[in-house]
């Protein structure tokens, strides 16, 4: 069974992708505090987009799961495990945010609430592109197993995301920030889900080779892209920040409704 769990020929040009050496030039003197705090602003928003699209996927693939009675105790207790250790994340992040300001951690989830929002279409069209596969092999149930697969593949990619920018700051720096970070990084969750896989699939999808299929490849980059973009991510911010007024200041507000108007004026024009 070949799957799209390591996604490396997918992800191995992130990168030159994630806009990390911009980051390392606005740098006025180099020092790693400063550019910790910098990567700080694009960790959080995009590994939390990319966390929540995993979460949603898992969930919905542990429902399906249970309506074709596949939920048995094995899986079952790795996939409620999966979906605790989403929930244990989640406590963690509203820690970090209840240290740095309370309003922010409510602004935060609906920014990643909207970004995930608007990557369902991708993501329903890669989940389509493995059934497709699974369905050539003649395997039955591909609907639930391509749930299973699509979410394995997206807390994969949410987890090598992780890995890459930790491991370039450090060659940038020579500063390892892994730690500071770890708590954004779904690795119980990972680790459950991959059992659920290798458990439900072993046999079942011996001849499914995932990642060689073109169409599944393309549907985990263009994710992947959209995770990278910072028009994507901005555009997700903008509609949290008009459900969160309140946690700006007087000064902000303005700043944010004039940029706001220019942003729409910009897109309507391009329309």
């Amino acid at each position: 069974m070949q799957t799209l769990e390591c996604a490396n020929d997918v992800i191995k040009h992130i990168d030159t992708r994630l806009k990390m050496n911009d980051i390392l030039m606005k740098s006025e003197n180099g020092k790693a505090e400063k550019l910790a705090d910098e990567v700080a602003k694009h960790f959080w928003p995009m590994i939390g987009t990319a966390n929540q699209v995993a979460y949603e996927a898992i969930d919905e693939a542990v429902e399906e799961m249970r309506a074709a009675g596949m939920l048995r105790q094995q899986e079952k207790v790795k996939a409620l495990k999966a979906l605790q250790e989403y929930e244990r994340y989640q406590k963690t992040a509203y820690e970090h945010f209840k240290a740095i300001d309370d309003d922010r951690y409510p602004l935060w989830q609906d920014l990643i609430a909207n970004a995930s929002a608007k990557l369902q279409p991708d993501v329903k069209r890669l989940y389509f592109a493995i059934k497709n596969e699974i369905d050539r092999c003649g395997v039955e149930n591909s609907r639930v197993y391509a749930a299973i697969q699509t979410g394995l593949a997206l807390v994969t990619l949410s987890t090598l995301m992780f890995d890459t920018m930790m491991s370039q700051f450090q060659r940038q720096t020579l500063v390892n920030i892994t730690h500071a970070f770890l708590p954004g990084r779904l690795t119980a969750m990972e680790r459950c889900w991959k059992a659920v896989g290798e458990i439900t699939g072993k046999k079942v999808l011996k001849d499914v080779n995932l990642r060689d299929n073109e169409q599944c490849r393309l549907g985990v980059e263009v994710i992947l892209q959209k995770y990278e973009r910072a028009d994507f991510l901005n555009e997700a911010a903008g509609v949290a920040l008009r459900h969160n007024p309140d946690v700006l200041s007087n000064e902000e507000r303005k700043a944010f409704l004039q940029d706001d108007e220019l942003w729409n004026q910009e897109n309507n024009e391009s329309v």
